[in-house]
């Protein structure tokens, strides 16, 4: 029925504005849905990327401290060598030393 043949026209004029605004309203619904979605999806791909960025900044830096720990140990190693040979000359000398006064 249209507006023309209608012996209502008004009515019939109001329920197909009612009809195409409906559709309209759906319509603006949907991508309303679609674009909350698109943003959520939007939102989730920066986290995973600010994750990603993050996770490889940790890993460099545990990489570094593991650098730095190895060294120190090296440096500790070195340090507990360094007190054995001075141990060891320290004894000699004091060894020296008591040997010394037992001919005195």
């Amino acid at each position: 029925m249209s507006i023309f043949t209608s012996r209502n026209p008004a009515g019939t004029a109001a329920l197909e504005l009612g009809l195409i605004t409906a559709g309209i309203v759906g319509s603006m619904a949907d991508a309303h849905a679609a674009g909350k979605q698109a943003a959520e999806e939007r939102a989730e791909k920066r986290a995973a990327y600010k994750y990603a960025c993050e996770l490889a900044e940790a890993r460099g830096r545990a990489d570094d401290l593991g650098r730095v720990a190895i060294r120190a140990v090296r440096h500790v190693a070195s340090l507990e060598a360094e007190v054995r040979r001075l141990r060891v000359a320290l004894q000699q000398r004091q060894a020296f030393i008591d040997r010394q006064r037992g001919a005195a």
